[in-house]
């Protein structure tokens, strides 16, 4: 049973293939990327990490003709783990109790939880066009990381490091963790894997859940977000970490900035880190050469060895997003090809909230957020790398996390118990049909991913003729590609000569999204166009401000809704065909 404890079952499987795109390589036991030569390597659009594996492939020139069948078993088949004999770098739970850590999580007594002061933060969010209010609790231990006011009582911004800084026995980038249901579950306990090395770690929390937190981890800052996102997705805990961590940026320069420092030494980054982050390893030759069949071996790293090192790259400040690979055992077989990658990053990022300033997470968002911030971030033409050296161990846990809302009638004293199917998360507005309780932005996700294949007919098992979607990527199903475009000006956008599309997608477009734009695509005889607004009204306007009634055909009994009562605020979708 001992052995049992010490083990834990982690994510065993292999990302898709990659198609050799680029002739650009780079000494196989380079330590750190050269920024000249990652500008160099393309960028690989699509999202390879298994759990997209039922997410739409994003279309690229390199991208296979023929789309491989995925079947339902497929789609709903659990994932492949295998268990793992946790390392003393290892993050843990709750449940994890030892004579080394117990002050850096141990449950204290209620009557000692007043050492945990309380502090609101204020900022005026760009974004939202409002002012946000944000509760931070602060063990009395942790204040040397916070700025307060010369009264000590008004929380002014979290102390950030130069970019010259070097400490061994520190890290500079505040790690955040956004978590919600795994109080005790989640490896919030990072006091092994960082070698017990001074870090600033943050929990982000929803609101009805903080109190759950704040007893399991009394020693720990929390971060609450507003009411207003107890239901949101994980988009709206990664939108408002990185709305946070520029505004205090940019607070930190203007204080440093008085004591004579250059407002660009001050360290620009955060790491942005799942709560089932379990052990990290690196490849290493065996006498710290390369071998001359190319193998390696697998060891484990602490996460402070991991973070530094990316924290040390040469001319950091340049790049947008650093990462590193998923775990599975066949790496322990090979090298990785290629040193460092152009490719999508997840799960355990370091974010420059600087040169990522104009490039936001979708707060709305329940799935997919990432893909789709990793595309707005490359087609703005910033640099993402990923380090193949390193790898990533996620924990499966079963609890918690980005778990499905369980979708039920919004009126209870309506006796149904049959299931509710995603066909029935859409009706037609101010049909009779049942209504649902569940946030309209989640209704619409699911319906997409699994009813797509009606909206874009002819996109199905069509590589060759995606489905265009402007300044968003959404899941329409494994069956459906989609080619992504950013409509801002000076983007870095795929060359879309030749290409004929098989399906317009325009979700929550603002003012850059012009009539002008979309003359330059084409599209099939018989595309579809789906085109999704806050309300009805807004979606008139855009069928208007865009011209669309002069190439694509709509009906009256195609605008749709998600199958929320008035109050809820449904999201509205219109579809048309291309004449």
């Amino acid at each position: 049973m001992l052995i049992r404890l010490l083990e834990v079952d982690v994510y065993d499987e292999e990302e898709d293939d990659e198609e050799e795109t680029s002739d650009i390589t780079t000494m196989v036991n380079s330590q750190w990327p050269d920024i000249e030569d990652v500008r160099k390597l393309p960028f690989d659009p699509n999202p390879r990490e298994p759990k997209f594996r039922n997410a739409s492939p994003v279309y690229s020139d390199k991208m296979p003709k023929c789309s491989k069948e995925v079947k339902q078993e497929e789609t709903q088949a659990k994932p492949v783990t295998k268990s793992i004999r946790l390392s003393r770098f290892a993050a843990h739970n709750a449940f994890h109790h030892c004579e080394q850590c117990h002050h850096y999580c141990e449950a204290v007594p209620v009557t000692q939880l007043s050492e945990c002061s309380l502090h609101t933060f204020t900022f005026c969010s760009s974004m939202l066009g409002e002012e946000v209010q944000l509760q931070f609790f602060i063990p009395k231990a942790k204040e040397q990381h916070f700025v307060f006011s010369h009264e000590g009582s008004h929380l002014e911004s979290l102390r950030l490091p130069l970019v010259s800084t070097k400490d061994p026995d520190s890290l500079k980038s505040p790690i955040f963790t956004p978590t919600t249901g795994r109080q005790e579950h989640g490896l919030l306990n990072l006091y092994h894997a960082m070698e017990g090395a001074s870090h600033l770690h943050i929990l982000v929390v929803k609101q009805l859940e903080m109190p759950h937190y704040r007893k399991y981890w009394p020693n720990h800052i929390l971060l609450v977000l507003p009411a207003m996102f107890n239901n949101a997705g994980v988009g709206a805990a990664r939108f408002m970490i990185k709305e946070l961590s520029y505004h205090n940026l940019e607070l930190e320069r203007n204080r440093l900035e008085e004591q004579g420092i250059k407002r660009q030494d001050v360290w620009p980054f955060i790491v942005m880190m799942d709560d089932s982050c379990v052990l990290w390893n690196t490849h290493q030759a065996a006498d710290g050469s390369e071998t001359p069949d190319g193998s390696s071996t697998l060891s484990n790293v602490s996460l402070k060895t991991v973070l530094q090192h990316m924290e040390n790259t040469p001319k950091i400040s340049l790049y947008a997003m650093c990462g590193i690979r998923k775990w599975c055992s066949g790496l322990a077989r090979r090298s990785p090809g290629h040193p460092f990658s152009r490719c999508h990053l997840h799960d355990f990022v370091l974010l420059n909230v600087d040169l990522t300033q104009n490039v936001q997470y979708d707060l709305n968002r329940y799935g997919c957020e990432e893909v789709d911030f990793n595309l707005r971030v490359n087609s703005s033409g910033l640099l993402l790398c990923r380090f193949n050296n390193f790898c990533l161990m996620k924990k499966h846990i079963s609890v918690g996390g980005n778990k499905d809302f369980v979708v039920k009638p919004k009126f209870v004293e309506i006796e149904n118990k049959a299931p509710i199917s995603p066909t029935q998360y859409v009706c037609a507005p101010d049909s009779e049909q049942t209504l649902l309780d569940a946030p309209a932005q989640f209704l619409l996700e699911s319906f997409l991913q699994s009813c797509s294949h009606r909206l874009f007919p002819k996109a199905v098992q069509n590589r060759s003729n995606p489905v265009l979607s402007i300044d968003s990527y959404l899941n329409l199903s494994p069956e459906i590609s989609v080619c992504y475009i950013n409509s801002r000006p000076h983007s870095t956008n795929l060359s879309h000569q030749g290409l004929v599309f098989s399906g317009l997608l325009l979700y929550l477009c603002d003012s850059f999204v012009v009539s002008g734009l979309l003359k330059r695509f084409r599209f099939l005889k018989g595309a579809t166009l789906c085109v999704i607004c806050q309300d009805r009204s807004s979606l008139r306007q855009t069928i208007v401000r865009l011209e669309l009634e002069d190439e694509w055909q709509f009906r009256l009994r195609d605008e749709f809704q998600t199958a929320n009562c008035s109050e809820d605020r449904p999201l509205y979708f219109l579809t048309g065909r291309h004449v």
